[in-house]
């Protein structure tokens, strides 16, 4: 055997030696690259859950606000002195004093500031436009269902131009009957019932 033969043999033996160690690498190859797939899905996974229970939370945390402020609202017009007062500005509201009219209008802003919340939320994605809409059209009329909240509403509605109040609510202010609230009144209040004469009783 010639020397060269000699180091053909012996290269012969290293690369038959290495083929069974590159082998176990492919193998470990073919069983890991699955796993890391199959890891790299479920990661994304639990980041998309996690992000769906956030934006759940953050719903449910900005909607207990907004309830909230529609409860503290409800619960000053309950008070005596602000309740005559609203109930004036549905009235007759030519004979509201310039602070009576400061007192409503502190309402009727809250009511719009709960409103641009929705609004909001719904340009965060946390609600869709049609709920923030709805919800505005279920409410505005028991607000802005008078003829001071109207005209008050159109000496503001400039300085909303371009906004989602305006694009939004601006119609539905429009097309609120102005009597609403008084007539809303009117129907809430119980009439008492006729009671029948009492018979004529002949004394002999």
């Amino acid at each position: 055997m010639t020397p060269g033969e000699t180091g053909t043999t012996a290269d012969s033996s290293a690369v038959a030696k290495a083929r069974p160690a590159e082998s176990k690498l492919d193998r470990w190859g073919r069983w890991l690259t699955p796993g890391a797939d199959t890891g790299g899905v479920l990661g994304l996974i639990i980041v998309i859950v996690e992000a769906r229970q956030n934006a759940t939370l953050t719903r449910t945390a900005m909607e207990q606000q907004k309830n909230t402020l529609l409860a503290d609202i409800e619960l000053s017009l309950a008070k005596r002195e602000m309740a005559e007062v609203w109930v004036k500005s549905i009235r007759t509201p030519e004979d509201l004093t310039d602070a009576e009219a400061r007192m409503v209008e502190s309402h009727l802003v809250a009511l719009m500031l709960q409103w641009d919340y929705m609004f909001q939320m719904e340009s965060a994605g946390l609600i869709s436009r049609a709920h923030a809409r709805q919800h505005t059209l279920n409410s505005a009329p028991y607000c802005f269902g008078s003829r001071f909240a109207k005209n008050w509403w159109s000496l503001q509605a400039a300085g909303w131009q371009g906004t989602p109040m305006m694009e939004i609510a601006g119609p539905i202010f429009d097309g609120i009957d102005e009597d609403f609230l008084a007539s809303n009144l009117d129907h809430a209040r119980f009439v008492p019932a006729p009671t029948d004469a009492e018979p004529d009783i002949d004394v002999p």
